[in-house]
């Protein structure tokens, strides 16, 4: 097992002897992801909530359009939290909330963790693979590594954990 250089904490660093994951596990992961996703921007409307509550001491009076405009960019603020939560976790740990729970984890081609750079790439390609009425994602039916436009474009695999 070796030591991770950015954390200092021991990971395994080659995973290329493990099966790739199954379509249905990717599936089951993703959907726990969106889960945790809305959650989160639950929290972000809350936070807008709470804000505009204490602007208008407690709702005793009305809404300035700045503070309209202020609870609407916390809102908005959510979009940069997004990709830096698929970004920071396949960087730092290869999975998501999602993925841990279903014991798969992504990794570069030759089993090895994701660099940062690698991670962004397959961030910021995903959206074409599920935007375009899901076309992306039919490789994964027919790929023998089971990987999506996205994880082609970056160069990962997703790989069952044992």
């Amino acid at each position: 097992m070796a030591t991770a250089e950015r954390t200092g904490v021991p990971v395994e660093t080659d995973y290329s002897y493990l099966p790739y994951a199954s379509v249905a596990l990717r599936i089951v992961a993703g959907v726990l992801d969106l889960i945790v996703v809305v959650t989160v921007f639950a929290l972000f409307v809350a936070g807008a909530g709470v804000f505009l509550l204490l602007r208008t001491n407690w709702g005793d009076s009305d809404i300035s359009n700045a503070d309209g405009w202020r609870a609407v960019i916390i809102i908005l603020s959510f979009l940069a939290f997004v990709p830096w939560y698929f970004i920071a976790l396949w960087w730092w740990r290869g999975q998501t909330l999602g993925m841990t729970a279903v014991r798969i984890a992504v990794t570069d081609r030759t089993g090895n963790h994701l660099s940062l750079a690698r991670a962004m790439v397959r961030t910021f390609f995903w959206p074409l693979s599920v935007l375009p009425l899901g076309l992306g994602l039919i490789p994964m039916f027919r790929d023998h590594e089971s990987r999506a436009l996205h994880d082609i474009l970056a160069g990962t695999v997703v790989v069952e954990l044992p």
